[in-house]
């Protein structure tokens, strides 16, 4: 049992430490915020070895069958060392399902959603059309482009981010870096494999750079996260109604609520969406906040860069009682990342400080939880192995 103490800032009484920036006077307060967790095992599931049998560099988080099994991707490893598609048992047997190469698809960065016939989809940076591709692995292990975007400027919808949703009807929505006008899109690809340009980005007070996954409500609107431009060049948070209007809920300032909001937001009951800035903050390093349906937004936590981690990432997930948990990047104990829960009260304690040894480091991704309260998690490096090894993990509260 690893047992996880958030360390415990110290302020030296001399005249530096008087003269110390406001960064540091912050970071220290929010220390004294951050709370000692509980005891906690952290197990390792599978650590990568980037062989040709193996994936190295897991990014995407994790879908999870009904008989425990997970499946993800890799953004190297495999055949060609291109990534690769597993799947892992319960008991940690990992098995590689496919191995991509760049007549079909390279480098996935995105996690998985399966189909009611049990098909896999994610997406992939690069492509036979030069700009990433959307792709099939049918149960029989059978690989296909699902579709191929196209590269170039003011072109089609460029470099999927974030992988895809799917609704009953077997639609895919996702999100585009590039292409349309340059800025980026919203797509839609019926279960033909038809693209439907759902949304272009002005690159203006809409946003740039959406990130997904997204997320949509019974109604068939679209929330997500646009990394760049909006009225003060620092993200936006945006809906897209069914008839292709879209409403900016929240335009980032780049100071105390955030900068540069990440894709794959949490919708609750009550049309709140929760989310994580990678930078911003009152330290730069980050925050997490809420937008109300309305466009109400509040800050959640400011991340200090040191016990509590830096530059949060990835979906975040939240219990019943409405706690919300997620991963950070970077910072903690060893600066290499942290697994963190975020009370209603506004209260943090880190479940998991990364060491880069056994356990991994700088998770990418969001989490998943079960019904027993048990996380489970990737991240993307583990230094015993090499700089794209990384593991698949479970932490039991």
């Amino acid at each position: 049992m690893i047992r996880i103490e958030a360390g415990r800032g110290r302020v030296s009484r001399t005249k530096e430490a008087a003269r110390a920036s406001w960064f540091l006077i912050l970071a220290l307060m929010m220390a004294a915020i951050v709370q000692p967790a509980a005891a906690q095992t952290f197990t390792v599931l599978h650590e990568f070895q980037g062989a040709p049998n193996d994936g190295s560099g897991p990014r995407g988080g994790l879908l999870r069958d009904g008989a425990g099994n997970f499946f993800g991707t890799t953004f190297g490893g495999g055949g060609d060392s291109e990534g690769a598609i597993y799947k892992l048992t319960p008991n940690g047997q990992e098995s590689v399902l496919f191995a991509f190469n760049t007549s079909d698809g390279s480098f996935p960065t995105s996690g998985l959603v399966r189909d009611k016939a049990g098909n896999l989809y994610g997406t992939a940076d690069e492509g036979p059309g030069g700009a990433g591709v959307l792709f099939r692995l049918a149960k029989d292990g059978a690989e296909a482009t699902f579709h191929a975007f196209q590269g170039g400027q003011n072109s089609e919808a460029a470099v999927p981010s974030g992988g895809v949703i799917i609704d009953a009807a077997g639609n895919f929505y996702g999100a585009t870096l590039l292409g349309g006008l340059g800025f980026g899109t919203i797509y839609q690809v019926d279960p033909a494999g038809n693209l439907k340009v759902l949304y272009n980005f002005q690159g203006r007070a809409d946003g740039a750079s959406p990130q997904g996954p997204l997320v949509r409500d019974s109604a068939g609107n679209i929330f997500g996260a646009a990394a760049e431009k909006g009225a003060h060049n620092a993200g936006t948070i945006f809906k897209l109604a069914p008839n292709g209007t879209l409403t900016v809920l929240h335009s980032f300032t780049g100071a105390r609520d955030g900068k540069t909001p990440q894709g794959g937001l949490l919708l609750d009951a009550a049309g709140n969406l929760f989310g994580s800035a990678f930078g911003g903050g009152d330290t730069g390093n980050g925050t997490i906040f809420q937008v109300s349906k309305n466009g109400g937004f509040r800050r959640l936590h400011s991340f200090s860069g040191a016990v509590d981690g830096t530059n949060p990432n990835g979906a975040l997930i939240r219990d019943s009682d409405g706690n919300i948990f997620g991963a950070a990047q970077l910072g903690g104990t060893f600066s290499l990342g942290t697994v963190f829960k975020l009370t209603p009260a506004g209260q943090l304690t880190v479940l998991h400080n990364f060491t880069g040894d056994e356990d991994g480091a700088t998770p990418f991704s969001g989490l998943l939880r079960d019904a027993s309260g048990n996380l489970f998690g990737t991240a993307e490096q583990n230094f015993l192995i090499d700089q794209r090894g990384g593991t698949v993990f479970k932490i039991t509260p």
